[in-house]
């Protein structure tokens, strides 16, 4: 199976997901392809299409079963308000956001960037990340721009809510 993209092009994760750039700039997530459900990966055809092929093969034949997920939204929501300690956004992720790796969250990343520049900081984009890896259920997950910027490593340790000294 064969997907034919936007000008802008494509980033291929490291998790098998596939994260679809926006032109003109070619750098803004504008959409995405969950990693394959299978035996698959997804191969570079030319700048602007990508191919699902079955893994182990070489990748000549049809994947078969293997399935991905296009999305075109990552969220569903983001609402300022406070909290303990202070200012907290409350991101509300699409579905497809919420299981989609790294695609899904770079395009949450690209979509609250675009409506709030205070949500595209270092510290926000750790607990973005942490909170896809380790609470991707959790109805919203609360990103603090006020929390310290520690690293994701640190973010991870306090359970996305890192504090000065952590």
């Amino acid at each position: 199976m064969t997907f034919a993209l936007p000008e802008g092009g494509f980033v291929r994760h490291a998790d098998g997901s596939v994260g679809v750039l926006g032109a003109p700039d070619g750098g803004t997530p504008v959409a995405g392809l969950s990693a394959p459900d299978g035996p698959a990966v997804f191969r570079q055809v030319d700048t602007r299409h990508v191919e699902l092929v079955r893994t182990g093969d070489g990748g000549t034949s049809d994947p078969g079963d293997v399935s991905t997920t296009v999305g075109t939204r990552g969220l569903v929501d983001a609402t300022w308000g406070e909290r303990e300690g202070g200012r907290s956004l409350a991101v509300d992720p699409t579905a497809w956001a919420r299981s989609a790796g790294v695609a899904g969250v770079e395009l949450v990343r690209a979509e609250l960037a675009a409506a709030d520049p205070e949500a595209d900081t270092a510290t926000m984009h750790d607990q973005l990340r942490c909170h896809a890896l380790g609470a991707p259920d959790k109805d919203t997950w609360n990103l603090e721009p006020w929390r310290p910027d520690v690293g994701l490593v640190a973010v991870l340790a306090a359970r996305c809510n890192p504090v000065e000294g952590s």
